[in-house]
């Protein structure tokens, strides 16, 4: 397979050229910087504003795009629709779980309603970006030629992960263990809670193989595909450092409590912990996905290996951007 990734320098598009060379694919990107993500991989510059002459007149079997293109009828998405029309196969976009409409069905799957302008309350977080991913998803279901795939993502973690909203967990546990902090651990929310994630990896492997295979449709790929709560995530990645029940306490910390102390902290700054109101479903149903091939990797896993990478990047005490430092932390426990 030929492959092209509009971007290929962010978290997804990175782990899809990793697993496009495993898949012993050849792969080009497009890109502002003009760096190569990888060692033979092939580098277009130019600019999704404008500038896509160094696409013109190249075919490829497939195409990679991670774009949230913010202007109104999604011009940037459009235009490259248009230009690979005949020259690419198949079209990849990766859209997300947050274009399902809040008041639909408690687990939505691909035929759920989705958002749509001025139906939503003021303020919602959600908005803006989710009407972004879905204009883009329009223009391309009218202006590609071929078929598209679209997989709607969700909260994705593993190694590279630039927010360190999962990455925190398992350093947090390993300080904790290795005597580096408090083994009181603030357990954010409910702890029975059903999270869903997704390993990148996971994710981006299953969209090379589709697109492999030159296939479209919209799939919901939100992890893990089996219920899981937000305490066994925190057992997985307790066990992922070397640790076993009674290593540490966790402190289920209420949402009131959290809002205070967490208060003027970006919510991606927050160390997996959305408020309740902002999280519109209950789960998402990637059954469709599952039966495409779609296959989930343990959490254990997943943090055993993000905790590797991240000492590898960073060093044996990494610094990671989210603030939930031993004070805040300590003021949470304590109920201030």
């Amino acid at each position: 397979m030929r492959l092209l990734v509009l971007g290929g320098g962010g978290f997804l598009g990175a782990a899809v050229v990793e697993a496009a060379l495993a898949a012993d694919a050849g792969v080009t990107v497009f890109s502002r910087s003009g760096r190569p993500p990888a060692d033979g991989v092939e580098v277009l510059t130019g600019d999704r504003r404008g500038d896509l002459a160094a696409l013109a007149g190249r075919r490829w079997d497939a195409v990679l795009d991670t774009y949230t293109d913010d202007e109104p009828g999604a011009p940037a998405v459009a235009a490259t629709a248009r230009l690979l029309s005949g020259s690419v196969g198949v079209y990849g976009y990766v859209s997300g779980m947050s274009v399902h409409a809040p008041d639909g069905p408690a687990v939505p799957d691909e035929s759920a309603p989705v958002r749509s302008a001025g139906a939503q309350p003021a303020g919602d977080p959600l908005q803006e970006r989710s009407l972004a991913k879905l204009a883009a998803e329009r223009v391309l279901a009218e202006g590609f030629d071929g078929p598209v795939l679209v997989p709607r993502v969700g909260i994705m973690a593993g190694p590279r992960d630039p927010s360190d909203r999962f990455t925190w967990w398992p350093v947090r546990l390993a300080g904790a263990l290795a005597g580096e902090r408090d083994r009181r651990v603030c357990l954010p929310g409910d702890p029975g809670r059903p999270v869903q994630f997704s390993d990148v990896r996971d994710v981006a492997g299953w969209v090379v193989r589709m697109l492999q295979e030159g296939r479209g449709g919209v799939f919901g790929t939100v992890g893990p595909g089996r219920r899981e709560t937000l305490a066994g995530v925190l057992d997985a990645c307790l066990r992922a450092v070397g640790g076993v029940p009674g290593d540490v306490t966790f402190v289920p910390v209420g949402e009131d409590a959290l809002r205070r102390g967490l208060a003027g902290v970006e919510e991606g700054r927050r160390p997996l912990w959305y408020p309740e109101d902002q999280i519109p479903q209950e789960a998402v149903d990637s059954s469709a996905a599952l039966a495409a091939g779609l296959v989930f990797r343990p959490v254990e896993d997943t943090a055993r290996d993000t905790l590797r990478w991240v000492r590898q990047d960073r060093g044996d005490r990494p610094a990671l951007d989210v603030d939930l430092d031993p004070d805040r932390e300590r003021a949470l426990l304590a109920g201030r």
